[in-house]
């Protein structure tokens, strides 16, 4: 099956082979992906958390070479510029968790393999530098929801997956892969990963049995069937979350109208503990 790169800062994954189509999720620069289909202008692929959707052909770039080390962007974003020299300008711009492969270095500088584009050039503080496959320790639910306060404003895009715009389920994924963990791209199957937080009945899930961490589920307003929305637990009764409307904010757990429509709650860190509500 063909292999491919992204070769755009963020690129829309789309519901159909059209632009006015629906956004149901996007990929980030570097990100590898399988080609199921090809036409043209359109390539159906697969994402690395299986998500499949269509994505411009222009948008698509050949799977570089294995590299000895990886640079993952730890910033919100970082300019990668043409020489490593503030004065430069930027070729491309990588968002928080974009991986690349290092080519060079220079003294505060990482020179990374741009797709199909040569080198582009970040601050070294800007990155981690890791060996192929290494992934960061299992976190804290300190440092876990430390890096979810970094979106705080964000605001909301259907789709999104980037400091330019996250939806509620982007939001959790990007938040626990940029911590090694990886999970379902949408709050559905989210709901049904990790471990429940008891008790497990429909329609309760006491703020005093949850975790910092933990992602709380509500049910959609137009379909109560089928979970709408997720967030994390912060304790004390409140979580984060990202609202259609108003992007990355901070709610009470029993403002309306989350609390008449929380459902249930997943634990994905074996080291979290009730914090009390």
């Amino acid at each position: 099956m063909e292999t491919a790169v992204v070769r755009v800062s963020v690129a829309p994954v789309l519901a159909a082979r059209t632009v006015t189509s629906e956004q149901v999720t996007q990929a980030l620069l570097g990100a590898p992906v399988q080609v199921l289909a090809r036409s043209p202008r359109w390539a159906r692929i697969r994402m690395q958390d299986d998500y499949e959707g269509w994505i411009s052909t222009a948008h698509l770039g050949p799977d570089p070479c294995s590299a000895l080390e990886w640079v993952t962007v730890t910033d919100l974003w970082a300019n990668l510029r043409t020489r490593p020299e503030y004065r430069m300008p930027a070729r491309r711009v990588a968002f928080i968790g974009t991986r690349l492969p290092l080519r060079e270095r220079e003294p505060g500088w990482l020179g990374v393999a741009l797709p199909a584009d040569g080198v582009g050039w970040l601050e070294a503080h800007r990155g981690r530098v890791h060996p192929p496959g290494d992934e960061p320790p299992p976190p804290a639910p300190e440092a876990l929801l430390a890096t979810a306060r970094r979106f705080l404003g964000v605001p909301y895009l259907w789709g999104g997956c980037s400091p330019l715009g996250l939806d509620c389920s982007g939001f959790v994924q990007l938040v626990y892969r940029l911590h090694g963990v990886r999970l379902p791209r949408d709050a559905g199957p989210q709901s049904r990963a990790g471990e429940p937080v008891p008790p497990e009945a429909v329609g309760s899930a006491p703020s005093a049995l949850l975790a910092a961490g933990d992602a709380v589920f509500f049910r959609s307003a137009e379909e109560p069937a089928r979970i709408g929305h997720v967030g994390l637990a912060l304790g004390e009764g409140r979580f984060i979350h990202a609202a259609g409307g108003d992007g990355v904010r901070v709610n009470d757990l029993d403002d309306p109208p989350y609390g008449e429509r929380l459902v249930c709650a997943r634990r994905y860190l074996r080291n979290s503990a009730p914090t009390g509500g």
